[in-house]
């Protein structure tokens, strides 16, 4: 019965994704793997591969499955629900429960790995006809390698699956031998005379141990081969109780593990005709490092040696007693073994005349292991010559006896059984050796041989890795205690990244080849693998840094989704999407999705860091940078009611003021060509400073922001790239020095000018006297007769409304106004300007609408009754929002799937507003397209819910920007006011290619003559049409539009009126 056990030592779920932690489980002897992944587990021994999310095999040796375990975080603790056996236990067997329908039949002759991979292949595939297994071995399928590895003889301990699981899968099993096929008739003859049809044949008939034919060999006792449990049991009871003399012959590897799995306790010798044990696989090198290995287990070795004959036991005449090597060598034996090779067990076939059996007996084969000329016949294992497309094999034919290659070639036999149009995947074979030490070996060098080798470590200590090159081709590769060095190379081998001799002779070692593994790892195995995006954005966040620095963070937001589609990996755990699935999950306040550790970068506060560098912020109201959501839905809680249109609607008069100094003041510059940008900005300043703090910086009186604009802009440059490197950017907050080091080398370093004066500082100072003086504990100071009705006052009254709104809270929320508001509130005007401005129909309709108010002050409820200059503003805010990369957030406990693909928990993931802005499922075919009138589409209003509902212009729910009404208020007013009193001549709109853009976006370099109405505009054509000037050069709108990626809509200014 499954139940809840408690993790040992783990008090949270956050791995980062594809994290690996084996911990103990409390109250069982055993272990799991907690894994935040989403594609593929690889074991270290023998290459296994397993799906990290269902524990399935991917690939060979391995045949049970892995269990998966529900993991739930509670309390500082981590606990899992199962069943305590299978907890112990580590492996599930599949269960393929079936019942036979329909009238296809396959029918499995041979009882080997090969046999057991097509059957639980079509099974696991939902293939439902019959299935009938022929074996003459007399038991069912068995893990094989045990035999020679260990003599194990135990049925129980060996068979893969009992006869139940095969009668649940609808398998039966025939104890026969297959004596004949009739291709024709579709039929399987046997020795006790049954008849099989089958609609699909897989011959996994193995190999036959070669026996040698010399004096003695046939006709003594006590001389064995070892191939089926039959023959293992044979050769234990010959040795009995220990202390025999055993004579192996041959060298390879079912010699020389049958060598080492009797050392002990007797008398063994090995007779090979090379110079080295396995010289014919691993070089005479390599074979003699082996050998020294099974010499200190006691193992006599006799190389470079011919076998001439068998002599009997003078004791028992009938038994061999004595082999006699041709060198005149006599050894003493009480039983033989030999392990000489094994040919391909296709005597059934041999007087075929349908078929044709290549030299050595085996049946060559296609990709799909279909045998070639025969219709729906295949061959798998053993007997199986087939192309080979591992490095060096070039497709060229061979048959490898490896355990692992036969279970994958029944597995992608009854792939194309189940689907014959799927493509035949590569494994890369892979064999280990119990030879003392563990030896592991991928690749394969029979198809193209090899002519050097490379051999890294140390052999003396039994740890080093041997690649075996054709040329520059790695074709294979050997190891002993270097672990996983084998799965990783055959890895790169399955993955053609496998690096070449040269490399590795200039020092390419293991630490570099894990590097590749990691590479490796994030390219094709990460749980966002298969997420198409640019490959280098894989490896690293460099890429996106790279874009980022240069100013290119709106043209990837435009580019990469129109190349790759609405899900785009960004980076090796960073995700962007496009699309309203993915903008409702990120961005619904009740889904948990919580801020990256982007933010970092933005923090105004210097963090604690543990020795994980998990950063925690001190409670001080950073809105922005808050990553303790209950901490910020308090602030905002506490915050929210100061912010709402009712109240914020108070400081219109403030917002007046500015506007008539702003409005006198550009009517003196008289029609002068100015910098769009700087005198937003001059405005939005002296809107904020009017609004909360009754003050002025003489921004208007001195035309000028001082370069505050442009030099705030830098700081979001460097601001976005330390942002892409979280890890860097908390180290940090404690080491100036790194901090410098790091904008060096990026370039993000920047240097004010003489004498620049930040606004910040007068900023700082009058709010801190400010509420120094109302909440102050000096007697002579009485903060009750400040007159001032600003915001400050406000928050300073609410501070002493409810404690809670702590002095903290208040002096940072009074300095947010102006950090947060001052550069959102200048790219909005600067935008909203400039395209009413490139616009001439869309100038000329907004115009009409203001100036039909009558005159003094546009009021707010005025202003939002001008519905298409709202339009306007909002069209200019969906296609120039005021960020420009994504809104990260990261995937909360449990992960989620959207678009087809799962991303785990921790992953990164959002929306960038520059490229949902522009989807045309949301906005419409023409979403690329400056067109005001898609908000006013009264023959479709669904449509336009939708685009309200879809949109990031202020942010994403649960953090939506807090000043919102604030800046709506300035907006909503500067606006209409502008438009009133002059006509918008854009005199240079450089292409927006060439415009840096960051997080924080904004259009600059854009040029404005401010001409008053009546003034008789310098900038018309003779046909009406706006014209700017590009670089100094007269260029008309579509031209600019064009090159900034957008299509001309203007209808007339008649057209657009009428359409409210």
């Amino acid at each position: 019965m499954a139940q809840e056990y408690k993790l040992k030592g783990v008090s949270s779920l956050a791995l980062q994704p594809g994290e690996k932690q084996e911990v103990e489980v409390e109250g069982l002897d055993a272990k799991v793997l907690l894994l935040n992944a989403g594609g593929k587990v690889q074991a270290l021994g023998p290459r296994s591969c397993f799906n990290a999310k269902t524990g399935d095999v991917e690939d060979a040796p391995a045949l049970n499955a892995l269990p998966v375990f529900k993991a739930t975080e509670r309390d500082g603790a981590v606990y899992i629900t199962g069943d305590a056996e299978t907890i112990k236990l580590g492996h599930r067997k599949p269960n393929f429960k079936c019942s036979v329908s329909g009238l296809d039949k396959v029918l499995v002759v041979g009882g080997g790995s090969g046999s057991l991979g097509v059957i639980e292949g079509l099974r696991e595939k939902g293939y439902q006809g019959a299935i009938t297994l022929i074996s003459n071995e007399g038991y069912l399928p068995i893990d094989r390698p045990k035999l020679s590895k260990a003599l194990m003889t135990d049925l129980a301990k060996l068979q893969w699956r009992d006869e139940g699981w095969f009668k649940s899968g609808s398998v039966d099993i025939v104890n026969d031998e297959v004596t004949g096929v009739d291709f024709a008739t579709k039929t399987v003859k046997t020795k006790s005379g049954g008849k099989f049809a089958y609609t699909k044949l897989v011959l996994s008939t193995g190999g036959t141990p070669r026996l040698l034919p010399l004096q003695g060999f046939k006709v003594l006792g006590n001389i064995f081969t070892l191939r089926n449990v039959h023959d293992a049991k044979k050769i234990v009871e010959a040795i009995g109780d220990k202390g025999k003399k055993i004579v192996i012959i041959g060298s390879s590897f079912i010699g020389m593990e049958i060598a080492v799995a009797t050392a002990n306790g007797n008398d063994v010798t090995v007779v090979g005709m090379e110079k080295a044990p396995l010289e014919r696989v691993l070089g005479e090198r390599v074979g003699n490092i082996i050998r020294k290995g099974v010499e200190a287990k006691g193992v006599k070795f006799y190389m470079s040696a011919g076998v001439e004959k068998a002599e009997p036991s003078t004791s028992n005449p009938s038994n061999v007693g004595c082999v006699c090597l041709k060198d005149g060598t006599k050894l003493d034996a009480d039983l033989v073994i030999l392990g000489v090779g094994v040919a391909p067990a296709t005597e059934y076939l041999k007087d075929n005349s349908v078929v044709r059996l290549e030299q050595d007996g085996s049946l060559k084969v296609d990709e799909s292991f279909s045998v070639v000329g025969l219709k729906d016949v295949y061959a798998i294992g053993d007997i199986a010559t087939h192309p080979y497309w591992g490095p060096g094999g070039e497709g060229k034919f061979v048959r490898i006896e490896h355990w692992n290659v036969a279970q994958n070639a029944g597995r992608t036999a009854a792939s194309h059984i189940v689907n014959p149009n799927i493509k035949p995947q590569f494994y890369t074979p892979v064999f280990w050796s119990a030879l003392g030490s563990q030896l592991r070996y991928c690749g394969n060098t029979m198809a193209s041989g090899w002519d050097d080798l490379v051999l890294q470590g140390d052999p003396d200590q039994g740890k080093w890795v041997a690649y075996y090159a054709k040329g520059e081709t790695v074709v294979a590769m050997a190891s002993m205690g270097m672990d996983p060095a084998m799965s990783q190379c055959a890895q790169l081998m399955s993955l053609g990244r496998m690096p070449s001799k040269s490399q590795l002779q200039g020092g390419l070692d293991l630490a570099f080849l894990c590097f590749l593994i990691l590479a490796t790892y994030r390219m094709f195995f990460h749980p966002l693998a298969r997420i198409p995006g640019p490959k280098l954005a894989i490896f690293s966040n460099v890429w996106q840094a790279i874009h980022v620095r240069n100013g290119l963070a709106r043209e990837l937001a435009k580019s990469l989704h129109k190349k790759y589609g609405p899900v785009v990996r960004i980076g090796p755990n960073e995700v962007w999407f496009d699309s309203i699935d993915a903008f409702k999950t990120i961005y619904n306040a009740s889904n948990g999705y919580e801020k990256s550790e982007f933010y970092l970068a933005t923090a105004l506060t210097k963090p604690s860091i543990d020795w994980r560098l998990n950063v925690r912020f001190p409670d001080t109201l950073d809105l922005l940078s808050e990553f303790d959501m209950k901490r910020y839905r308090l602030q905002r809680r506490l915050m929210g009611p100061l912010y709402m249109t009712a109240n914020i609607k108070k400081f219109e008069p403030a917002v007046d003021s500015v506007i008539k100094r702003a409005v006198s003041e550009l009517h003196a510059v008289d029609g002068a060509e100015v910098d769009l940008k700087e005198w937003m900005h001059i405005i939005a300043v002296e809107c904020l400073g009017a609004v909360v703090l009754s003050w002025s910086p003489g921004y208007i009186k001195n035309r000028s922001d001082g370069g505050t604009s442009t030099q705030s802009y830098l700081g979001w440059k460097r601001k976005s790239v330390f942002g892409l490197f979280p890890a860097v950017t908390t180290l940090a907050f404690f080491s100036k020095s790194l901090s410098r080091a790091f904008s060096n080398i990026w370039n993000v370093t920047y240097r004010t000018p003489k004498n620049f004066k930040p606004f910040f500082t007068p900023v700082y100072q009058k709010t801190s006297k400010r509420i120094t003086n109302a909440i102050g504990n000096n007697p002579r100071v009485k903060g009750e007769n400040d007159a001032r009705r600003d915001l400050l006052a406000d928050l300073i009254q609410r501070h002493k409304q409810r404690p809670e709104f702590t002095k903290t809270y208040l002096r940072r929320l009074a300095i947010t106004n102006f950090g947060a508001g001052h550069e959102t509130l200048c790219a909005t005007l600067t935008s909203v300007l400039a395209m009413i401005g490139t616009h001439p129909a869309v100038h000329a309709t907004v115009a009409e609408e203001t100036r039909k108010l009558p005159g003094g002050q546009i009021s707010y409820d005025e202003a939002i009754c001008l519905r298409y200059a709202q339009a306007s503003i909002k069209e200019a805010q969906r296609l120039y929002p005021v960020i420009g990369m994504s809104l990260s957030r990261k995937v909360p406990a449990g992960g989620v799937s959207l678009h087809g693909y799962y991303f785990p928990a921790g992953t990164v993931v959002g929306c960038n507003p520059v490229s949902l802005h522009r989807n045309t499922e949301i906005f419409g075919s023409d979403a690329s397209q400056y067109n005001p009138g898609r908000w006013l589409d009264e023959e479709n209003p669904g449509r336009v819910r939708v685009m309200e509902r879809n949109n990031l212009i202020w942010g994403g729910v649960p953090r939506a920007c807090p000043g919102r009404y604030l800046a709506e208020l300035i907006v909503f007013k500067v606006v209409p006011a502008l438009l009133r009193e002059f006509d918008i001549e854009i005199t240079n709109f450089p292409p927006e290619e060439e415009m840096p853009h960051y997080f924080m976006s904004m259009l600059t370099g854009v040029k404005v003559r401010f001409q008053p109405v009546g003034g008789g505009g310098k900038g018309q054509e003779g046909d009406g049409s706006q014209r700017y000037q590009n670089n100094g050069k007269p260029r008309h709108l579509s031209s600019v539009v064009l090159d900034s990626g957008y299509h001309t809509h203007n209808p007339t200014a008649k057209d657009l009126y009428n359409m409210y």
